[in-house]
């Protein structure tokens, strides 16, 4: 392990630091001793993968390896007790996929909640990707808000089931900017099954308080934890500060200009791109959430999930619907409302209208109705082509209410139309969040 933490801080260095990575190219030896020479493979784009490698490289992306295999693995058990909430949950991955595509979506694990201890966020990153405002209220660990805390925990548990420790304490806020955050994450844990992964961006304000959490969290079985790292400068003084071995399980986020890729146009970032005129955008997102986002301070629980930011969902997530609670009880209403067959229809006719995603054409060919945009391509079958065609034209536009539509479709059986309809809601190809619009 201690191999693979150098290895780690090696290449952390590699690309958050330009001066580093050009004197690494010259002289591996030199910049990086044995280890820069052993793991060329991982930093050189011009090495010959063909050659064998040696140990250090063979380790560290077994490494790598178990963390994509950990979150792929997150993505796929994490379901919930209620059906709908799963049924809804699966075709919100296979919106995502299509809408993001696969390389942007495979990086998603979809978790199913997200809880705010805070109301805002004392970073202020100029590009960040949910528009966090200033640091407002804190939720203190008084004793009122650790007996409210613990109820929504328990009934969080018994309505999710177990998938329900798939959850983490911030979203617009940074977890360490509430100074009982321990105390949050370690009753979570308790009540729950799991501690929260932490994702900090102020890890030097009180490096003793951040050794704690990951200790904490260690000794609680949570995996990886992550820092975001915003300059070259802040990344020395991480490594500085903290020994290879103790970050070894703790991701560097780098979101520094010029060493990184560019930022999701999403929240502040797309404000201040279209603020530049900047109209060519590439849509993106940071959210991951695909199920409730709870802030505690003003007693509201969304439901949520990613998209590409748009001028209706410009943080790059959607909004599906919203109830407030003050305790135990009316949060354990509020999930329930909220994973009601109104909110989360478990089939087709479940919706106000069926229609295709407005993002999606359909074309029929002789194998099907193939629907497709920019990262998909999908045929569906079950219909004499006429059907097919007919049924094509009615998803157009604002499509009809799944019977007015079925009865439409007179080459094909009501039955069969009905399954071909709730085959396309699965897939995450027909429309639900317009009907949340106004407009």
């Amino acid at each position: 392990m201690a191999e693979i933490a150098h290895t780690k801080r090696l290449l952390e260095c590699w690309q958050g630091d330009e001066v580093f990575r050009a004197r690494l190219h010259e002289d591996p030896a030199l910049a990086a001793g044995e280890l820069g020479l052993a793991t060329r493979p991982l930093w050189d784009a011009q090495v010959d993968w063909s050659l064998p490698v040696s140990q250090e490289v063979q380790r560290y992306r077994a490494f790598v390896a178990e963390k994509f295999a950990h979150r792929d693995e997150l993505r796929r058990t994490s379901q919930p007790k209620s059906s709908n909430f799963h049924g809804w949950r699966v075709r919100q991955m296979f919106r995502t996929h299509s809408q993001l595509g696969g390389a942007k979506a495979h990086g998603i694990v979809h978790p199913l909640a997200a809880f705010e201890l805070s109301k805002g966020c004392s970073v202020g990153c100029w590009f960040c990707g949910v528009s966090a405002p200033k640091l407002g209220d804190i939720l203190a660990y008084t004793d009122a808000n650790r007996d409210l805390w613990r109820q929504v925990c328990t009934v969080w548990r018994e309505e999710i089931g177990p998938a329900a420790e798939q959850a983490f304490l911030y979203w617009a806020t940074d977890p360490l900017d509430n100074p009982d955050y321990e105390h949050f994450a370690c009753d979570f844990h308790e009540l729950c099954g799991y501690f929260p992964q932490t994702t900090t961006a102020i890890p030097l304000r009180d490096a003793e308080r951040t050794r704690r959490v990951l200790r904490i969290s260690e000794e609680r079985g949570c995996l990886l934890n992550r820092f975001s790292i915003l300059t070259s400068k802040t990344l020395q003084r991480v490594h500085q500060t903290f020994t290879a071995e103790e970050l070894a399980f703790v991701e560097l986020v780098l979101q520094m200009p010029k060493e990184t890729t560019s930022k999701a146009v999403a929240g502040r970032a797309r404000d201040r791109a279209l603020a530049r005129g900047e109209t060519d955008l590439e849509a993106s997102t940071i959210a991951c959430i695909s199920g409730f986002l709870v802030q505690m301070i003003d007693r509201t629980i969304q439901l949520i999930s990613p998209c590409p930011a748009n001028e209706h969902w410009p943080m790059g997530y959607i909004v599906f619907a919203q109830r407030s609670f003050h305790d135990g009880e009316s949060f354990r209403q509020a999930l329930r409302e909220l994973m009601s067959d109104q909110v989360m229809p478990p089939v087709a006719s479940g919706l106000p209208r069926v229609a295709l995603r407005g993002d999606l054409e359909g074309q029929v060919s002789e194998v099907g109705l193939v629907l497709s945009n920019s990262h998909l391509r999908q045929t569906f079958r079950g219909l004499s082509h006429a059907g097919l065609e007919k049924l094509g034209q009615l998803l157009a536009g604002d499509g009809l209410p799944a019977g007015e539509l079925a009865v439409q479709l007179e080459h094909d059986d009501l039955a069969t139309v009905f399954l071909v309809l709730n085959q396309l809601l699965a897939k995450g190809v027909l429309e639900e969040e317009r009907w949340l619009r106004s407009d």
